[in-house]
């Protein structure tokens, strides 16, 4: 799977855990299984996408959010396609 897929379907789990009434961190563990890639493997995606600024997740890379400008990305690749 290409890079670009992979960050945006991340986007998309992270954009659907804010249609719960009160959001939390996504678990890494979880976007793994729903991507069925090994949690090792979702770090060096998640690395990148942080330093992007489209998400933001912790030193140990156990929980993440989507940012606003994650929101945007997401958004704008959305439409184009």
């Amino acid at each position: 799977m290409l890079l670009k897929q992979q960050k945006m379907q991340v986007l998309a789990i992270l954009s659907d855990n804010l249609n719960n009434p009160h959001p939390q961190p996504v678990p890494t563990a979880a976007i793994a299984g729903k991507l069925n890639m090994s949690v090792m493997e979702l770090h060096n995606i998640l690395k990148i996408m942080d330093g992007l600024g489209i998400i933001q997740t912790d030193p140990d890379l156990r929980h993440n959010l989507i940012t606003k400008q994650g929101l945007q990305y997401l958004n704008l690749e959305t439409r184009v396609h």
